[in-house]
């Protein structure tokens, strides 16, 4: 089977329902004027840098049991990188769009703000450029397309699948 932008969004929209909040994350990185090999060199230390804020971030959701218990006490996340393509803008830096979901209803939007900031800006060293809402009722569609729009390009690397976690359990999900 041949991957293609429908693919991705097929899968995604699977999960659509179980997004709480989409999060944007901008990082130190900016591909305008640079070179591709410069770009893939960036998009391979972001992907380090996420991963070492998810962690981070799981760890500050739910301690231990994250590792312990992954598909019941992690939260649902799906990234998608945008801006890996050379850009014309000088102002605009390689960022993740970010669907979260399975998160401790005790915390609040400002609270998953602050928790994220803390990982992604103080423990992985990337911009604190950080913008997260809620979907307004019946957006999460719209919003996994917006995040997948570069793989209607021709970018299907833009869905960051190794930092991709489905709490399955704690979703219910078969």
């Amino acid at each position: 089977m041949k991957v293609s932008a429908e693919t991705i969004r097929d899968f995604l929209h699977k999960q659509d329902r179980h997004i709480t909040h989409y999060l944007v994350a901008h990082s130190n990185y900016f591909a305008y004027h640079k070179q591709a090999k410069d770009i893939e060199a960036m998009t391979f230390n972001l992907r380090k840098d996420l991963r070492h804020a998810r962690n981070c971030f799981n760890k500050e959701l739910y301690g231990n049991g994250a590792r312990r218990k992954p598909l019941l006490l992690q939260p649902l996340l799906i990234p998608t990188i945008e801006g890996t393509k050379e850009i014309t803008n000088p102002k605009i830096s390689i960022h993740y769009n970010i669907y979260l979901g399975n998160l401790p209803t005790s915390l609040d939007t400002e609270d998953i703000k602050a928790l994220w900031c803390y990982c992604w800006h103080v423990k992985a060293n990337q911009s604190n450029n950080i913008f997260i809402t809620e979907p307004i009722a019946n957006t999460q569609s719209h919003l996994i397309n917006y995040g997948t729009k570069e793989a209607q390009f021709g970018n299907i690397d833009c869905w960051d699948f190794e930092n991709t976690q489905i709490p399955y359990s704690a979703l219910n999900i078969d």
